[in-house]
């Protein structure tokens, strides 16, 4: 059997029981605590299929899916409701437990598929990289993963303020999403490092993460609920939404 479809196999069991489990709760939103431990699975299941060299690139996206996992987790657990779109959905779709398994739970095992395939398609097909390209850029991912935890950091003790208004400072006062931006930067360092043995359809996952960050459930939704608050649309004038701006 592929080891594709193993991996796809794998993700679709993962994401099944997760759907159960936001029937239990009531609370769609656990499909984005599922995020990053679904795409260190299928890595890992990657390389539990295939040789164990290049093992650092394992543990960077381990580290990656243990913050975002405790992160996302943490916030899960905090709330007494459903985060704002998932409580749209559940009110406005019809048949909403299988819209729910289809379009959210399913969609999400294919995502976690799609943007993990750098890493699942080099080891899979047993590709090298240059030693060099593979530090250096590994390095960079790490250094990627430290901007977005800080971003975040940053966002999580002036919301305990409670203070209210739009979080302007630190890395947010040169981008209104830091933390997105070290997260797309982290996908491309770790495709680049493996790219000296390109694969055509490694470039699929940097290229996917990038634009549902900057196109679709990324930037767009978190800033649509902003439309009429006319702070953010002060910051906005002033602050690239991605790109982050070191010199004004």
């Amino acid at each position: 059997m592929s080891s594709i479809i193993i991996i796809a196999q794998v993700l679709l069991a993962y994401v099944s029981i997760g759907f159960l489990i936001s029937i239990i709760v009531q609370k769609n939103y656990i499909a984005d605590v599922l995020w990053g431990p679904g795409i260190f699975i299928s890595v890992f299941t990657a390389y539990m299929l295939t040789d164990k060299n290049y093992i650092l690139t394992l543990i960077i996206i381990f580290l990656w899916a243990l913050r975002i996992f405790l992160h996302i987790g943490s916030r899960f657990l905090s709330m007494k409701e459903e985060e704002f779109r998932y409580a749209t959905w559940r009110s406005t779709w019809k048949y909403f437990y299988l819209r729910s398994y289809l379009q959210v739970f399913l969609l999400q095992g294919f995502l976690m598929l799609v943007v993990s395939s750098s890493v699942v398609i080099f080891k899979t097909n047993n590709l090298t990289s240059n030693i060099y390209v593979y530090t250096l850029f590994s390095a960079l991912a790490l250094c990627a993963l430290a901007f977005e935890a800080v971003a975040d950091k940053q966002l999580k003790d002036f919301l305990k303020l409670k203070t209210g208004g739009i979080m302007k400072t630190g890395l947010w006062s040169i981008s209104r999403h830091p933390n997105y931006f070290g997260e797309v930067m982290f996908w491309w360092c770790i495709f680049i490092s493996l790219v000296p043995s390109l694969n055509f359809w490694m470039i699929i996952s940097p290229l996917t993460i990038t634009y549902l960050i900057l196109y679709v459930s990324g930037i767009p939704m978190l800033e649509k609920k902003y439309d009429d608050n006319p702070e953010f649309q002060a910051y906005k004038k002033i602050t690239p939404a991605f790109w982050p701006r070191i010199f004004r």
